[in-house]
């Protein structure tokens, strides 16, 4: 999927097209398959690969986009849910919001916990307000009988659970650093650092 939206890609197929167009207006005569052909992978070989550049600010946007929508999606919880539960959920964000600038790096680094965060803001945190949203007002704060609890009892309960695996989240981004900040230590030591004189 990446490589059909990419850039090489489109430019390849464009070519294509007017060939195609020249095809059918009569101007390419019997070798129009090879010369369509050859116009998309021109336009494919021809075309920059996205640098390095290209992929860190797709990345920034990306994160930019996420932070919007967690801010989004807070906001039009006022209003709908007690206090109380907004307290948590902009609690959540927080934690959310701390650890956002650092996801770029996590990802490019395969770290599982980048999809966790992702998921705590695409799906997990709106997850649990859904149902709970589509239930009368009034009936939010008694005692189910299937639940066992009120349902804002239940959102807080789930509300806290993300919370503390965002901690958890946090806390092994922050010890990921001081081990990579240690290590940078070690090395400069080894690489720069004099040797003890010899007696």
């Amino acid at each position: 999927m990446s490589y059909l939206t990419s850039t090489r890609h489109l430019v390849g197929v464009g070519l294509a097209l007017l060939g195609l167009a020249a095809h059918f207006l009569g101007w390419l005569g019997a070798w129009w398959l090879p010369i369509v052909a050859g116009l998309y992978l021109a336009g494919v070989l021809l075309t920059p690969a996205r640098t390095r550049t290209d992929v860190q600010l797709a990345r920034e946007s990306s994160i930019d986009d996420l932070s919007a929508e967690l801010n989004r999606f807070v906001r039009g919880l006022r209003g709908k849910v007690p206090a109380e539960l907004l307290t948590r959920t902009q609690g959540i964000a927080g934690q959310l919001q701390a650890i956002l600038p650092r996801l770029g790096a996590l990802e490019a680094q395969g770290d599982p916990n980048a999809f966790t965060v992702r998921q705590v803001i695409t799906d997990y945190l709106p997850g649990t307000f859904h149902n709970y949203l589509n239930m009368p007002p009034a009936l939010r704060s008694q005692a189910s009988v299937q639940l066992g609890k009120s349902p804002d009892a239940v959102v807080a309960e789930q509300l806290d659970l993300l919370s503390h695996t965002l901690e958890r989240v946090s806390a092994d981004t922050v010890k990921g650093d001081a081990d990579a900040l240690a290590a940078n230590g070690r090395f400069l030591k080894e690489k720069f650092g004099k040797p003890d004189l010899e007696l």
